[in-house]
């Protein structure tokens, strides 16, 4: 190592403990006086952050975490970020053309993650040593959205946790890749594409609408109540499960079971069920590597209130006089 080196390397490691005994100090001295300099706070082992993105405009939802749980909340009242147990010091959370951007691998030692764009994105030693106190809780990060916005991407990516999308009926495209965990979506609406892909988990969709649906899971399995004119399920170990709320007359197959049977409505088959009409469009393709496949039409739970007699269809009991002998 060159003597420049060197000495540039012993300058950095003086001014890092310089810069940390005196974060120690400052804090000691704001506690003394009651002084707040955290814009987060630590109770019972666990932090919690808000980020208000209401005044800004945003039309894509970018997010890439590690260990972490993410729920996208749309039609909601408000327009917040709140990040639990996020290591103050660690991660980016900011509006950047029209992107609400959510990042968690800051590193704070590493000057390109810290600077961009001109921007600080480090808020300084004194939350790193602060957010030792977290003990308590794994992250999770829940991002609410009003229809204020006109949300073109939803693009999610998660080392190992899990996902959930809900109530959300717009022209947006949605792609979601997960390490370990589980992908669930319910009640959206898109005529674009919902894209999933998992390495060790499941997918769950429930009413879910789009023009195009793929799902792909290394490790786990497929369940989806959807429509969507073309959809493509596989997994490698794992079983596949479609409920289809369009018509399944309306569609070609390519279905697979290399290990199992595959159902469609009342037919049953082992191995391999392929159906192509050229008049027809729309597609279903799955395949499961280790377990069934099975595409059906769905049908809506009758729900109580619906199994209940009509009040109209109850004869009322007759008067009976009886008269004395």
């Amino acid at each position: 190592m060159k003597p420049v080196s060197i000495i540039f390397l012993i300058v950095s490691v003086i001014l890092v403990i310089v810069g940390l005994i005196i974060c120690s100090v400052s804090m000691l001295q704001a506690k003394r006086q009651n002084v707040d300099l955290y814009d987060t706070k630590i109770v019972n082992g666990q932090s919690e952050a808000e980020y208000d993105f209401s005044e800004d405009i945003i039309s894509k939802i970018q997010i890439e975490v590690g260990d972490c749980d993410v729920h996208i909340i749309c039609g909601a009242d408000e327009n917040k970020v709140v990040m639990n147990n996020f290591s103050s010091a660690g991660y980016i959370c900011e509006v950047n053309n029209r992107a609400l951007v959510v990042e968690d691998s800051v590193n704070v030692f590493n000057i390109p993650d810290i600077i961009e764009n001109g921007k600080i994105r480090f808020k300084g030693f004194r939350y790193f040593l602060r957010d030792r106190k977290i003990t308590a809780g794994g992250k999770s990060l829940y991002v609410y959205v009003s229809e204020k916005f006109d949300i073109k991407v939803i693009d999610v990516s998660v080392e190992k946790g899990d996902v959930t999308v809900k109530g959300y009926n717009n022209n947006t495209d949605y792609k979601v890749k997960i390490g370990n965990g589980r992908f669930e979506a319910s009640d959206i609406t898109t005529r674009s594409l919902v894209e999933a892909s998992v390495g060790s988990g499941s997918v769950n969709l429930q009413h879910v609408s789009a023009q195009t649906v793929t799902l792909n899971v290394k490790d786990g399995s497929i369940m989806a109540v959807l429509a969507a004119n073309e959809i493509t399920a596989d997994t490698e170990k794992g079983s596949v499960r479609i409920e289809s709320e369009k018509d399944l007359s309306e569609y070609n197959f390519k279905l697979k079971a290399t290990a199992s049977t595959i159902t469609l409505e009342d037919l049953i088959k082992a191995g391999t069920y392929t159906a192509n009409d050229a008049q027809l469009t729309n597609f279903i393709h799955a395949s499961a590597g280790g377990g069934t496949v099975v595409v059906k039409s769905y049908i809506a739970p009758i729900s109580p209130a619906d199994t209940e007699t009509d009040p109209s269809e109850v004869t009322e009991p007759q008067n009976v006089t009886e008269t004395a002998e």
